[in-house]
């Protein structure tokens, strides 16, 4: 049941990323943007974002949802802090 649930939220995440992409994709400047490393590292934020969010800003447990190694987060919250 859990399983159904996630595959819809992907399934609902690609089709919104298809209009988005197909948007940005026409509206792309100049050949210089380079649109995919751009989203990508959008992505990643927002990602970090809701997951420190949802472990009260503990670490560990965020980069549990993730999956990603704690280490790895760590620096990446401190790159993101540093760039604000």
């Amino acid at each position: 049941m859990v399983d159904n649930k996630i595959n819809e939220y992907y399934k609902h995440v690609e089709v919104k990323l298809e209009d988005i992409v197909d948007n940005l994709l026409k509206s792309k400047v100049n050949d210089h943007d380079n649109i995919l490393m751009n989203v990508q590292n959008l992505i990643e934020k927002v990602f970090i974002r809701s997951a420190m969010k949802l472990s009260g800003n503990n670490v560990s447990k965020a980069s549990k949802l993730l999956g990603i190694n704690r280490n790895t987060l760590s620096k990446k919250v401190k790159e993101e802090r540093s760039n604000r």
